[in-house]
């Protein structure tokens, strides 16, 4: 599964280079000290840094959180915006307006196959919050369950490069249907 991690990551190489930009953006501003910025590495820190473990609740979080929201938030126009100019309207292969909905389809499938964080960063969130000795109280435990069960479930399924093989699927329905 690794190989097939590491050719998602360059198939989809725009994605991998934003966000391990927004990684190394979010790492300086929390003040997280980077080790390796090299964004597209043959390993398993193909497309994020290697950066110090985060010591604090905030920071863990922030930092898997806020690195794949910016790929999703421009994701999700340029996915749709493709998808239904390739698959609904179904521009002609002979028309500018074709290439154009192919470009915004590829680069909104690269940014969200790449919104995850690195799934040792999504460990590590959990061990803060609901680890043994966490010390966290209820309410915050409450309040972080649900991003913290998606941190886990999208770098999971990054990590074995199943979100990328749901996008190659969604794309071939796309094209049958």
């Amino acid at each position: 599964m690794d190989k097939l991690y590491i050719v998602s990551k360059y198939i989809t190489f725009i994605g991998s280079i934003l966000k391990g930009f927004w990684e190394h953006l979010f790492c300086r501003i929390l003040g997280v000290p980077v080790q390796d910025a090299r964004y597209l590495q043959a390993n398993e820190l193909c497309g994020h840094v290697d950066h110090d473990f985060t010591k604090t609740r905030t920071t863990t979080f922030l930092l898997c959180w806020l690195p794949g929201l910016m790929n999703r938030v421009f994701a999700y126009g340029m996915l749709v915006g493709g998808y239904l100019g390739l698959f609904v309207v179904r521009a002609g292969a002979d028309t500018v307006i074709f290439w154009i909905y192919l470009l915004l389809f590829y680069l909104g499938a690269s940014l969200i196959c790449n919104n995850a964080p690195l799934y040792e960063d999504a460990l590590n969130n959990w061990d803060l919050v609901y680890g043994k000795d966490s010390g966290t109280n209820a309410i915050v435990k409450a309040l972080a369950f649900l991003p913290s069960v998606y941190f886990l479930a999208s770098a999971w399924l990054e990590k074995y490069a199943i979100s990328f093989l749901l996008c190659v699927i969604a794309t071939v329905i796309g094209i049958i249907i």
